[in-house]
């Protein structure tokens, strides 16, 4: 529920986001292109709308075709202190940030900085770059991007929140206009699917609904299970996402289709860094791929592998937008 106190503060925070978009709109604040095409994903929300698997499996796709995708990220949260920096397997998650080093454990290409232009132009002094992928990037208006994709949570989905402080929406509502299509997660979690794409179909914007799906289990050693090893067990499960809710209501979902049990939800602040974490060495626990690299050689610690497929449309769609010249 909503704190009608709040409201006013909300107010005032709508109009300076909107000052700053209307700022950018005219040139007033400057954009700054990259050499290279560059496509955004990002949501207008705070919180876990699966930003980062989308971009994992776009960047994965765009390389599976022969391209060097390179992931920009601000790297929310590292502790280390250069403007920019260039992520790899010598790196950890603490030099990183927790999201761009699961990315980099993925198997792709990723360099983090609050500039993420001049992280840009510096990477491609070193290395050829075909496109770039920018995560979390839908407030990033200072880099131009050449498609802009805004990711819904079916589960929450802006048209039925609030702005901060009184909701979770970084911006108003109005901005979804900016965004070049949607991209819908959670889709197969809510219940009134028809209704949903009645309102979705609304926003006149080309949408795309993503099947999202657990693959097997994977240990801090980085050794591979099938999910049937859970059978009959009772876990614990526990995550440090910027919603919880939605992975724990996966959980509960997966339990029943491969028979095990659920003995504990365990909520932690999303990037929770796992330092006074304690576990109990009799018991079994779940987590996810972007928790688990945070935790060291503990025998008893699976994260589920998670996949999010998109239809091969929206691929089509990419290129139609990015490569395929237009003809008069």
């Amino acid at each position: 529920m909503y704190h009608r106190f709040l409201y006013p503060l909300s107010l005032i925070y709508g109009s300076l986001a909107s000052l700053r978009r209307f700022l950018y709109q005219l040139d007033f604040l400057k954009k700054k292109q990259l050499p290279k095409k560059v496509i955004s994903v990002g949501n207008l929300s705070v919180g876990g709308s699966g930003k980062t698997p989308l971009t994992i499996e776009i960047a994965q796709y765009l390389k599976s075709k022969g391209l060097n995708p390179v992931i920009l990220s601000r790297g929310y949260k590292r502790k280390s202190k250069e403007p920019f920096l260039f992520c790899d397997e010598n790196k950890d998650w603490e030099t990183c940030g927790d999201e761009p080093y699961l990315m980099v454990k993925k198997g792709l290409k990723v360099v983090v900085g609050k500039d993420r232009y001049k992280a840009g132009l510096e990477y491609l002094k070193t290395s050829p770059v075909d496109v770039f992928v920018l995560d979390d990037g839908y407030q990033h208006y200072q880099l131009h991007r050449d498609l802009n994709i805004l990711v819904i949570d079916a589960t929450k989905p802006f048209w039925e929140d609030k702005l901060l402080p009184a909701g979770s929406l970084r911006e108003p509502k109005s901005f979804y206009k900016f965004a070049d299509c949607f991209i819908v997660n959670r889709f197969n979690l809510i219940e009134k699917k028809e209704d949903f794409i009645k309102h979705l179909k609304t926003y006149n914007k080309p949408f795309f609904i993503t099947q999202e799906s657990f693959q097997n289990l994977v240990d801090t050693k980085g050794n591979y299970k099938d999910i049937s090893y859970l059978k009959g067990k009772s876990v614990v499960v526990f995550s440090g996402l910027g919603n919880n809710k939605q992975f724990f209501v996966a959980l509960e979902h997966l339990s029943k289709e491969y028979g095990f049990f659920i003995e504990d939800f365990i909520p932690l602040p999303d990037h929770y860094d796992y330092e006074d974490f304690k576990v109990d060495k009799d018991k079994t626990y779940l987590t996810t791929e972007k928790d688990i690299i945070k935790i060291d050689n503990l025998e008893n610690v699976y994260a589920l592998s998670y996949k999010l497929t998109l239809p091969k449309e929206f691929y089509n769609f990419i290129e139609e937008k990015l490569w395929k010249q237009k003809t008069h």
